[in-house]
């Protein structure tokens, strides 16, 4: 664990738990240490015990190279020492901390790139005032400059009057207006008629159809009155709404400091945020490496790094190529759900590998993918760049090995003979159908 100075953490252990217990009658101390060492657990544990009258106080630690089952371990004293105690509570807990400290910095990304997505959107279809115009509700907003410093009155960020509840009903109203909702409404109906088979049913299942008709009513007219968000975004549907209000479930322990996180609860979080991210950030690809046309490319035919935008069942998706020949044979890399945090990834990869070096940061254009014209010079310069061209040619072998850094999730193909024609050949007839969407 990282110490600074002036850290709450210094010279903690990087995973302990510490309890205050109180025992049923006829139980004690001594029942709690007996459990200890007939539950087997003195080969991966660590308890520290100590009674101040009624009250015990225990600290758990795992032993050293015993980390990883710390969680299991902790869990099965917990169970075991249950049933003899009428009182248990954690004070203290390492593993909580680190895993709020992973779900923070995770939270801010997923906030800041949704709020970002919002008013770049709205930004350019209604100006300066959309958010007054189409949003403010005071009701709903808290004054965030309250005892703060005072550059924040030189920003607008009008979402960050709106807190996480806020923001997740702003995704659930917005999804009423998406032609999918009218969809599912027909589904509905059309159900109803195929699945009515008897007389007794059929007046009930009419009063179900005239209501559903009449929300398409309510519907429809809302589409003609209001903002239509669905035509402004491809993602934002009701399984967005949906996961972004589970996001708020799992956010919550974060949020209100509960005393115990689990590595289940972040494994379920970090899943759930992932899912949602992604969608987030395939909008931004598309409003910036691929807002004025249907592919970005860095490089020419000897070594191209490729994003392309391809329409798909009402949604979007990004496919990432990384095409380049090595000593006569061609070699390729795909990504068929990618975002500009890939493209980025693999422009990084390819910078290590050649040792390139120029006077732009990468890591000051990784966040925000809408300054293209310097992604455009640092890409030019790396892929013009003789090193990286000899290096492709002489050691894949490492490039190999750079890639499998970012587990399984990029892997280098050879092409050729018949393989790479039928691959050029399918490439340009997907081309030809996306074209004409």
């Amino acid at each position: 664990m990282s110490k600074t100075k002036n850290s709450f953490l210094t010279g903690y252990r990087e995973f302990q738990t510490s309890l205050i217990v109180s025992c049923k009658p006829g139980y004690s101390e001594k029942t709690l240490h007996d459990i200890f060492e007939t539950g087997n657990f003195h080969e991966e544990l660590e308890v520290l015990l100590n009674k101040e009258g009624k009250i015990i106080f225990i600290t758990m630690y795992p032993i050293d190279n015993k980390e990883r089952k710390f969680d299991t371990n902790k869990k099965r004293y917990l169970e075991k020492i249950k049933p003899v105690c009428d009182y248990i509570s954690i004070i203290y807990d390492n593993q909580t901390i680190d895993y709020m400290r992973k779900i923070s910095e995770s939270v801010y990304v997923l906030e800041r790139e949704f709020r970002t997505l919002i008013e770049i959107i709205f930004l350019k279809e209604k100006g300066a005032n959309w958010f007054k115009d189409y949003f403010h509700n005071k009701d709903n907003e808290k004054k965030r400059t309250i005892n703060r410093d005072n550059i924040l009155e030189l920003i607008d960020n009008p979402l960050d009057n709106l807190d996480f509840v806020h923001l997740k009903n702003f995704v659930e109203e917005r999804i009423r207006f998406s032609s999918s909702s009218i969809s599912d409404r027909l589904n509905i109906i059309e159900d109803l008629l195929t699945s009515n088979t008897t007389v007794g049913g059929t007046r009930d299942d009419l009063e179900l159809m005239l209501v559903e008709l009449s929300k398409i009513k309510e519907h429809t007219h809302s589409k003609k009155t209001e903002l239509k968000v669905s035509e402004l975004y491809k993602h934002i549907t009701s399984d967005l709404a949906k996961e972004w209000g589970e996001l708020y479930n799992f956010r919550n322990p974060w949020a209100h400091n509960h005393c115990l996180m689990t590595k289940s609860d972040l494994i379920k979080y970090e899943e759930l945020a992932s899912s949602v991210l992604k969608k987030i950030r395939t909008e931004i690809t598309l409003l910036s490496l691929l807002n004025s046309g249907k592919e970005f490319v860095l490089g020419r035919e000897k070594l191209k790094l490729s994003i392309a935008h391809f329409p798909s069942l009402g949604t979007s998706f990004c496919r990432m190529k990384l095409e380049f020949n090595s000593k006569g044979t061609q070699h390729i890399l795909e990504v068929h759900e990618a975002t500009y945090v890939e493209f980025f990834e693999i422009i990084g990869i390819l910078s290590r590998f050649a040792g390139f070096n120029y006077n732009l940061n990468l890591d000051h254009l990784r966040m925000n993918p809408f300054i293209l014209n310097k992604i455009e010079e640092y890409g030019n310069k790396l892929f013009c760049n003789e090193e990286l061209l000899s290096k492709l040619d002489s050691n894949l072998i490492e490039l190999e090995g750079l890639l499998s850094e970012f587990d399984e999730k990029y892997e280098l193909k050879k092409l050729e003979g018949a393989m790479f024609t039928m691959k050029n050949d399918v490439d340009q007839l997907l081309n030809k159908i996306f074209k004409q969407n």
